[in-house]
């Protein structure tokens, strides 16, 4: 019974996905008003904190692998 309603399902969804909806074109092209950079600074600002977070995560990381040992063989 599951199985007969999982494949009901797996094959409405597929039939969605294959069949085309009508591409309504716009009567005039939209006017483009920014730069891409500031697209890049301004829509895309989580992306790039995120970014920098990896890094000096990563650079944090090296250095206490390269300084933890030195530090530990003192002691």
């Amino acid at each position: 019974m599951f199985a007969l309603l999982f494949v009901a399902a797996f094959l409405v969804l597929f039939s969605i996905v294959l069949i085309p909806v009508p591409i309504v074109w716009p009567d005039t092209p939209p006017a483009i008003t920014i730069s891409a950079g500031e697209t890049l600074w301004n829509d895309r600002t989580f992306e790039v904190i995120l970014q920098g977070f990896i890094i000096l995560t990563g650079v944090m990381a090296i250095l206490l692998l390269v300084f933890g040992k030195k530090m530990g063989e003192s002691g």
